[in-house]
């Protein structure tokens, strides 16, 4: 997991993603496929990128519809910096076999304990100051869901766990406003005029 502060980069929305989700399997014959290769070859800088570009094509093309992972609940939804480091619960519907947790931007080690449930661990030593950050599923075909937010919070402030409220012990204290940026430039004395100093 990143540390608190760090930018993650907004995950792509594919426009096209009700439509590929909603699709059905087409039946593409060999020579099609033939045919797709050749262009790929010609159009791709190189032939690795061509291959993956192809079975991408392919993939889409006769897969047909996909299972869109949808998070419900996380248990917690917020931690206390400080905190032990704990087990985060992904409750919600569509979780495949190999789904995978996705916390601020990466990918976790993840347990699927169910269709609707996934679990993986948060190592709190590693986050350093208050950040609300996405959290998300990724599905075997990769699929992500719409995010959920986790949030860790600074002491002092309460914090919901479940159903149960926790009300930290130190309170934060605001820094108090930084006083205008002075500078010391010396005063500018106006020089004399040539008609004082001629009488």
């Amino acid at each position: 997991m990143p540390a608190a502060g760090v930018l993650v980069k907004p995950l792509y929305i594919d426009p096209f993603n009700s439509v590929l989700l909603s699709s059905p399997p087409l039946n593409v014959t060999d020579e099609q496929k033939r045919y797709i290769r050749i262009v790929l070859d010609i159009a791709c800088s190189d032939s690795k990128f061509a291959q993956k570009a192809y079975d991408a094509i392919v993939h889409i093309l006769t897969g047909g519809s996909v299972v869109v992972p949808v998070v419900t609940s996380l248990t917690p939804n917020s931690a206390v910096l400080g905190s032990p480091s704990f087990t985060l619960h992904v409750r919600g519907t569509g979780f495949k076999a190999g789904s995978i947790i996705v916390f601020a931007g990466v990918e976790e080690p993840t347990t699927h304990v169910s269709d609707t449930e996934l679990t993986t661990g948060v190592d709190m030593s590693v986050w350093l100051g208050p950040d609300v950050l996405p959290v998300l599923v990724k599905s075997p075909d990769g699929v992500l869901s719409t995010p959920m937010m986790f949030t860790f919070v600074g002491t002092g402030t309460t914090v919901l766990l479940g159903e149960k409220k926790l009300q930290t012990q130190t309170p934060i204290t605001p820094l108090p406003p930084s006083p205008p940026p002075t500078t010391n430039v010396p005063p500018v004395i106006p020089p004399k005029s040539e008609e004082k100093e001629k009488k």
